[in-house]
Parts: structure tokens; C-alpha cells; sequence
């Protein structure tokens, strides 16, 4: 496994684009050559299956891998249609592991939370990931499961509003201590220049600055989005949020990139 190579994407706050964003990345780097997992641990409000186009195809979600009742290969979900690219150095693959409701997770066992981990360093070893992705939802528990028992890299993922902002300066506090995680991002999501700039939201700086994390990417809004989500299909080819998270995909690589590298209105001389 890619050094910093499980990757834990989190917020307090719901409705900021947590799903989203992980799908957008983890594909992204699948993009790129490099066999990726993501995986749902937002048993209240799991939908990766349904934003990924694979419902389906479901027949074990996480808590059977969890309580050995099938294997890797057995839980893991291959994602098609996305498109690789002419730089990358292998073939990757996008796999997605399903989240069980939050009622069927419960009833693995009292210790079925603090098992996570566990279970996510086997899914490692038994899949080859090159990246593990981690979806997690609005609350304090998994989170902090996975950051102090597997996650490297926390990525804090907040929209334009003060509330959301807020939320994602408390979540890295809270990240920045646990045992596992090494650096804690920012990732801003659904951003809209131009309500920054006329309609009195916070701007890249301002959010920056209320968070006091280091920025890792920006996705800008795409308001075409959610009824493709819906359809259970990835973005358009010309939508903005693919050349940003692929962006992101190259800084969690180690790779040096403008923040507006292949955008519109291109500033490269930002640099994350």
C-alpha cells in the first residue's frame, strides 16, 4: 500500500458533500492507475452504492466482511465507466465495499464498532489496495474509530457556510489527536466563486483560515450533480469537479499541483 495510502474523509456536520467527494477521489486515483477501495461507513445514510450506479449488485456489505461470512473478493464491487488517463502508470481499479444499515451493524456485536479497523487492515492485505478510501458519516464515533485505528490522512470536508465551517475546524481538532492520522486537510467542496465574491460567503482563504487546516483541493459546485447521483451515473465529462478531484488525487500522490491546474480561470501560480 502507497504511503498514506488509507484515507479517511469526515465532517460533524451532514450535507456538506462527504460522499461525494470520496467517490470524486477515489475515482480519480483509480483514473490514475492505482487499485482503489472505497469503502461506506456511514451506516445512517449509506448511498455510495447508489452514487456509484452499483445497487444492484450488492449481496455482502461490511458487516458480513467484518464477521468473516465472505471474502474480499466476495464484498468488493467493481465500478466501471469512469475514464483512464493517458499519464497513468498501470491499470487501476475502483472497488467499493457497501455499508450495512446501521441497524444490521449493531447487531454484529457489542464490539463491532472497535472491529473496524481490523477489518479495514484485512481488507487492505486481502485486496492489494493501493488506496483505501473511508466514507464516514456526521457523527463523532467511526471517525475517530478509524483515525485512531487506520487512517493516515484525514481529509476534513466542509462547504461555504459558517455552520459548516465551524464544524470542520472541531473535526480536525478532534482528527489531529488520534493515533493513526499523520496530516488532517481540508478539502472545500461545492465552492461558488462568485457567491464569495458578491453574496458575503466565505472565500478559499477565509475558510482556510477559519478551519486552520491546510487546504488539500477545491471542488467547485456543479449544479448538474445530484440528478446524475440520482441516475446512479458519474459526472459529466466537461464538469468542473473532474479536473479538481483529479487534482487532489496528485497532491494525495505527492505530487505538487496548482489548485486550478485544468479549470477555468487557471491561477497557477496557488500551489498546495
Amino acid at each position: 500500500m502507497k504511503c498514506g495510502g488509507k484515507i479517511l474523509f469526515s465532517s460533524l456536520k451532514g450535507g456538506v458533500g462527504k460522499s461525494t467527494s470520496a467517490c470524486l477521489v477515489a475515482t480519480a486515483l483509480a483514473e490514475d492507475g492505482y487499485n482503489t477501495v472505497i469503502v461506506d461507513l456511514d451506516f445512517r445514510s449509506r448511498s455510495l452504492d447508489l452514487i456509484l450506479g452499483v445497487s444492484d449488485k450488492v449481496l455482502f456489505t461490511f458487516d458480513d466482511y467484518l464477521l468473516e461470512r465472505c471474502s474480499a473478493d466476495a464484498v468488493l464491487i467493481p465500478v466501471t465507466g469512469y475514464a483512464k488517463q493517458k499519464r497513468t502508470h498501470g491499470e487501476g481499479k475502483l472497488l467499493l465495499c457497501p455499508a450495512p444499515s446501521e441497524t444490521a451493524f449493531e447487531a454484529a456485536g457489542e464490539d463491532a464498532y472497535d472491529r473496524i479497523p481490523e477489518a479495514l487492515l484485512r481488507l487492505c492485505e486481502e485486496s492489494g489496495a493501493d488506496y483505501v478510501v473511508c466514507d464516514t458519516g456526521a457523527d463523532s464515533r467511526i471517525p475517530l474509530v478509524v483515525g485512531n485505528g487506520f487512517a493516515e490522512l484525514a481529509i476534513v470536508v466542509s462547504e461555504q457556510s459558517k455552520t459548516a465551517i465551524r464544524a470542520a475546524e472541531t473535526t480536525a481538532a478532534r482528527l489531529a489527536d488520534c493515533a493513526k492520522v499523520r496530516e488532517v486537510r481540508l478539502l472545500i467542496n461545492n465552492f461558488n466563486i462568485n457567491a464569495a465574491r458578491h453574496g458575503g460567503r466565505a472565500g478559499i482563504l477565509d475558510m482556510i483560515d477559519g478551519c486552520s487546516v491546510r487546504c488539500i483541493g477545491v471542488i467547485p459546485e456543479d449544479r448538474g450533480m445530484p440528478e446524475r447521483q440520482d441516475a446512479g451515473l458519474l459526472p459529466h465529462k466537461a464538469s468542473p469537479v473532474i479536473p479538481a478531484s483529479r487534482n487532489i488525487a496528485r497532491r494525495i500522490q505527492g505530487i505538487e499541483t496548482p489548485l486550478f491546474t485544468g479549470m477555468k480561470k487557471e491561477r497557477r501560480r496557488t500551489v498546495l
